[in-house]
């Protein structure tokens, strides 16, 4: 199996893609084919294949030279059954927003870092390439293979799997924030932190 590495910047990181709650990471409604547009990561990418979201400028992410997340692929399901797979209930992406959506990526072999976001500069000397961020839009699959492994064995070996830290700019910061604060019936208490219709196609990623 090739060791392939999708990299892209987390602009927007509030928890919601990718979603790394419940034992699972998930990007579902970022890095994918908008309406009309090109495949992007969630099309393109197979299981076995790993990505990784580093920081990006905006106040809701982490910096560039940061890594929010890696995670190994390891199912890529049609979207219309993940909206009623009962493992993803109650999280923040399991909804449709009719952006064209197609699959959802899902990773149980993840590390998600969050706001506590891994600096790059902690890596072996090795692996400190311009090959591994991408800066800007799209992603980048340029790091050879032979580093791609040399990354996921060093994070397996020296960092914790799972989520260890929550996200640069939570949409659940407010009290009164639930799951099902995403969804159309949310609670007017919650709105300041909701995405408005406007703002969800640039802010979930």
């Amino acid at each position: 199996m090739a060791n392939v590495l999708y990299s892209y910047v987390v602009d927007h990181d509030h928890g919601r893609s990718p979603n790394p709650e419940s034992g699972f990471c998930t990007l579902v409604h970022c890095m994918h084919k908008k309406k009309g547009g090109k495949d992007n990561i969630v099309e393109k990418a197979q299981v076995g294949d790993w990505i990784m979201g580093t920081g990006g400028l905006s106040k809701d992410s982490a910096g560039h030279g940061k890594i929010i997340y890696l995670m190994r692929v390891d199912e890529k399901i049609p979207f219309k059954d993940f909206l009623v797979d009962p493992r993803f209930n109650g999280r923040w992406d399991q909804r449709d927003d009719h952006h064209g959506n197609q699959w959802a990526l899902v990773s149980s072999h993840f590390h998600y870092f969050g706001q506590d976001a891994l600096s790059i500069a902690q890596l072996p000397r090795s692996l400190r390439t311009l090959q591994l961020e991408k800066r800007g839009p799209r992603y980048r699959r340029d790091l050879p293979e032979d580093k791609v492994l040399a990354l996921t064995q060093w994070m397996a070996e020296n960092q914790p799997f799972g989520k260890s830290g929550e996200p640069c700019a939570p949409l659940s910061a407010h009290k009164n924030c639930v799951p099902t604060c995403v969804t159309p019936g949310c609670d007017d208490t919650c709105q300041a932190t909701r995405p408005t219709s406007v703002e969800k196609s640039r802010s979930s990623c």
